[in-house]
């Protein structure tokens, strides 16, 4: 456990750091393809970048979002923070990096890690409502494009680089990152690097919840049992730059060891007295687990191509990805193996104006094979191929913004052992929608959009041919999940409307929207058990999803003053319910929150408060979870020493050291989110 506050900052590490910004220039959006800044589209984006992203980036995207309205965490201990946009997760939540998936298995189950790092990224952006459609009919819930500049997209002559060291006080966590870019005007490489690694992290009180849970003997208390880890990636790519664009090629390592928390499996078999009797010592000294080993190397290829004709710009981008983790058991045997070696290709043409329309054309496509071997393989060997063609256009007026998309998409499904049938579907989706200049001072946007979802393997095929005195266990979930081969494809019509308004000091945005379900596929806690395990079941029913989100800034300054305050009001609603009256699950609480930041001359400093109410509509079988208030703050100083740029910066999480289970997680009763932490920050920039 924690023997100091701030640990020694002993290895060097760095980020992609950027210059102190008191001013927010206006993002231009990467993700979609007219390039085009976020006051200018009617689709509903969110973007974080520059100092707001190095104070929010942490060690999983979830964390990094997690405050943003609309946006939560499902985590699965400290290593694992599933995105959640509104109410939807997994394979309804698509992760990209630099427009392509992240080729992991992270929405295969929610104990497995995302293989994109949030504190390497230039920027994120997510998209939501029809913008969605660009990247895949699926993506119901919306796309994160994490940006991180591995294959560089600009020119640069000379030397540039950033490093950063991180030490938090809950989990003796050390971290750092480093990227170094340099050319000659045309030809450019990039390199980066990352090292963290964290002990047990510390919790105010039991792992294990006595409200809901009534053995509480084994768990750990005061911190979370097995939830240690490490990661460690390395990048290096290059680009060449000519008059017409460039083309570029990088090569990424990644690999990731963390445990999932003690307390989740504990009842997941049975073992002889003997074996009893060491697993019960195990838990009660947090040490017995199962552990995640990850690898993965991923190349990737990308290039522009400018034209002067009726196509005025080919983009293409293409991945392959080789993945491989193994579940480990506390005894050091493999249980199970998870591989995925994948390809993923996207082109898009993007045409001359055509009067007041501008547009692209695209083609997305990709090949996975996956397979999960050993004792506990409850899912079988498959093979994923789709092609999807995508068209979007946008028509710009005096007032009127109108935005227009059509998308097909192709999905097969292959089953190598022949346990189960193959299934080929085609899916189809459109989008419209507005925005509306209602004075120099007001924006009025609506959206609507209809989108197609395939099931995927694990909704299929999880346990399929086994008997229940024959379910296979998920060792890291400690749950039976049992697929349903018969499952249709999902559908989603969704309207999203915005209000925006700008007085200067004052801006304010207001979003409200209505997704209706048919056929929406769910993972249900039966209430069933096998032996001590619970079975939790696939099913499909029609649903609908509703929900508000706002966000209200006053930017102040005094007069004859250098000081700059900055008040921001934010919050979100959600609520979903099944067509047979019971409540979807694990959905996130009504949040509402409130930050002050304060910029004077190279100081920087905020503080922020959030409070989630209690979600006491679980869904059934389910258990709720209580409401919590959390306060977080940071302070930093920007300062120059011998033509470089430093930033000293002092971050806090979670000050009053509340419980803070997520009604979002598979595991919120065993394992809530870290206590109190200080952390230190050191960058230089180059």
């Amino acid at each position: 456990m924690k023997k100091y506050l701030l640990p020694p900052l002993v290895v060097f590490v760095a980020t992609p750091a950027f210059a102190k910004e008191n001013t927010r220039l206006e993002h231009v959006l990467v993700t979609m393809p007219m390039h085009k800044k976020e006051a200018q589209t009617a689709l509903p984006v969110t973007v974080l970048d520059g100092d707001e992203l190095r104070r929010q980036a942490a060690a999983t995207i979830g964390e990094t979002l997690n405050n943003s309205p609309g946006l939560s965490s499902a985590s699965f201990g400290p290593a694992v923070g599933q995105p959640v946009i509104r109410g939807q997760q997994g394979p309804r939540v698509q992760v990209l990096q630099n427009g392509l998936p992240a080729l992991d298995v992270s929405s295969n189950s929610a104990d497995h890690a995302l293989s994109v790092e949030p504190v390497l990224a230039d920027s994120i952006e997510i998209l939501r409502g029809p913008s969605t459609l660009l990247y895949g009919g699926g993506a119901i819930g919306g796309v994160i494009n994490v940006v991180d500049g591995r294959i560089p997209v600009k020119p640069i002559d000379g030397v540039s680089g950033v490093a950063e060291l991180r030490s938090s006080s809950v989990d003796d966590g050390r971290s750092g990152v480093f990227r170094v870019d340099a050319g000659d005007g045309n030809w450019v490489v990039h390199v980066d690097g990352l090292y963290r690694d964290w002990a047990d992290p510390e919790i105010p009180g039991l792992a294990t919840n006595p409200r809901n849970i009534e053995d509480v003997d084994e768990s750990t208390d005061g911190f979370i049992g097995n939830a240690n880890g490490r990661t460690r990636r390395l990048t290096v790519g290059s680009s060449y730059h000519f008059d017409e664009g460039y083309w570029g090629l990088s090569y990424t390592e990644l690999s990731n060891h963390y445990g999932i928390p003690s307390g989740v499996h504990h009842h997941e078999e049975d073992h002889d007295e003997d074996e009893d009797h060491a697993d019960h010592e195990h838990e009660e000294h947090g040490e017995e687990g199962v552990n995640l080993v990850i690898d993965q190397t991923r190349w990737d290829m990308a290039g522009d191509r400018h034209f002067d004709g009726p196509i005025d710009l080919m983009r293409w981008r293409l991945s392959y990805s080789d993945y491989q983790h193994q579940e480990v058991e506390a005894n050091g045997a493999i249980g199970t193996t998870f591989s995925k070696e994948a390809w993923a290709g996207r082109i898009e043409l993007s045409h001359s104006p055509w009067g007041q329309w501008h547009g692209v054309w695209g083609l997305q496509w990709l090949n996975a094979d996956f397979s999960a071997l050993g004792e506990e393989s409850f899912v079988p060997e498959n093979t994923t191929q789709s092609v999807g063609l995508f068209w979007l256009e946008d028509y710009h007026a005096d007032k009127w913004t109108v935005e227009a998309g059509l998308r097909a998409d192709i999905d097969r499904l292959d089953i190598s052992q022949g346990v189960a049938d193959n299934h080929n579907e085609t899916n189809f989706g459109a989008s419209l929608a507005g925005l509306y200049d209602i004075s120099d001072v007001w924006t009025l946007s609506l959206a609507l959009s209809e989108s197609q979802r395939a099931p995927n393997a694990e909704e299929r095929y999880a346990n399929i041919g086994n008997t229940a005195d024959s379910y296979v266990v998920h060792g890291a979930t400690g749950a039976i999940e049992v697929g349903d081969e018969s499952l249709v494809t999902e559908k989603s019509r969704n309207a999203d409307l915005s209000l925006r308004g700008d007085l200067g000091d004052f801006s304010a945005k207001l979003t409200v929207f209505h997704n209706q379900f048919s056929d929406f596929i769910y993972l249900d806690n039966t209430g069933l058990q096998s032996g001590d395990t619970d079975i939790l079941q696939y099913r499909q029913q029609d649903a609908v999803f509703k929900g508000a989100e706002y966000e209200l800034t006053y930017n102040y300054s005094p007069v004859n003053a250098e000081h700059q305050y900055v008040l921001t009001l934010f919050g979100d609603r959600i609520s979903a319910e099944l067509d047979d009256g019971q409540n979807v699950p694990r959905l996130p609480p009504a949040h509402d929150g409130m930050s002050i930041g304060w910029v004077w001359q190279d100081w920087q400093a905020d503080v922020s408060y959030v409070h989630a109410q209690a979600q006491n509509k679980p869904g059934l079988n389910e258990a709720s979870t209580a409401g919590y208030s959390r306060v977080d703050a940071s302070v930093s100083r920007d300062f120059e020493l011998a033509g470089n740029d430093y930033t000293i910066m002092l971050n806090g999480r979670n000050l009053g050291d509340e419980e803070i289970r997520s009604s979002a997680s598979f595991i919120r009763d065993y394992a809530p989110e870290s206590g109190r932490n200080i952390e230190l920050v050191f960058r230089v920039r180059f």
